[in-house]
């Protein structure tokens, strides 16, 4: 899904590219060169906090790391700078962030690699279109998480898969689950909880076996492509065993509940 993005984003580009008065229509039809235009500026641009999109020469150089050494920062002029967030000794490698390190799933899907040192996953549970409500009970990428080296859940995905489970077969419960929550409840949200349990658990086991079975899929189907026609496929194999680990660490958790 985050990959159909991206070509969504390449498609529009591409169609715009059509409306360039001062294009010639080679270039406008030559489909290969805007990949490679979109390709470069996609990955090497700064997105700002109000949308915008920037280039910036030198400062593209620095590398991802989920605890970055440099913050970049925008004058009123737009210049750009860098800032160390501490003392670096000579000779150490200077990164920034590229997004959110706890999903290695975005860094892959727009640059292209495996940021392995990731603490958490996001948790694959997808849905569209979230309610307010959901939202604010914590649906979002970088909060639903399973944590690489424990297993453990995130409060947020068990407070969402609990809304979720209650919409079907106690609505009068779901309404007082996020009232409770809203208003910093805990005893009462824990309450909920307990008493729902072997529901969300059996939901949230039911979302890990799958998405299991999906990547055994993938892998199966992946067995004796060209890695001519698909260069990345190593790396896309990579990810989906990085991804697998983690999964599998939180079902080993779960059945000891």
């Amino acid at each position: 899904k985050l990959a159909s993005k991206e070509r969504i984003r390449f498609l529009q580009f591409f169609r715009a590219l059509q409306y360039v008065p001062f294009l010639n229509e080679n270039t406008k039809k030559f489909r290969m060169l805007a990949k490679w235009a979109f390709a470069i500026v996609y990955t090497r641009c700064f997105e700002t906090p109000d949308g915008d999109a920037r280039i910036v020469p030198m400062a593209d150089f620095f590398d991802h790391g989920t605890y970055p050494e440099v913050e970049i920062s925008y004058d009123e002029e737009g210049n750009c700078y860098a800032y160390s967030t501490h003392d670096i000794p000579a000779g150490t490698p200077l990164h920034i962030s590229y997004g959110d390190p706890t999903n290695p799933s975005y860094l892959f899907a727009r640059y292209g690699f495996l940021d392995e040192s990731s603490p958490a996953t996001f948790c694959k549970i997808m849905i569209d279109n979230p309610s307010q409500e959901l939202q604010n009970l914590g649906y979002d990428h970088s909060r639903m998480l399973f944590y690489k080296e424990t297993g453990a859940v995130s409060e947020e995905v068990w407070d969402v898969l609990l809304y979720q489970e209650l919409e079907s077969i106690d609505p009068g419960t779901q309404q007082a689950f996020y009232n409770a929550h809203m208003n910093g409840d805990a005893a009462t949200k824990q309450a909920i909880h307990e008493q729902y349990f072997p529901k969300t658990l059996a939901a949230l086991n039911e979302h890990v076996d799958s998405f299991l079975r999906q990547l055994d899929e993938l892998s199966k189907r992946a067995h004796g492509r060209d890695l001519k026609v698909h260069p990345r496929l190593p790396i896309i194999l990579q990810h989906n065993e990085f991804v697998k680990e983690t999964f599998l660490k939180v079902k080993a958790n779960l059945q000891q509940l």
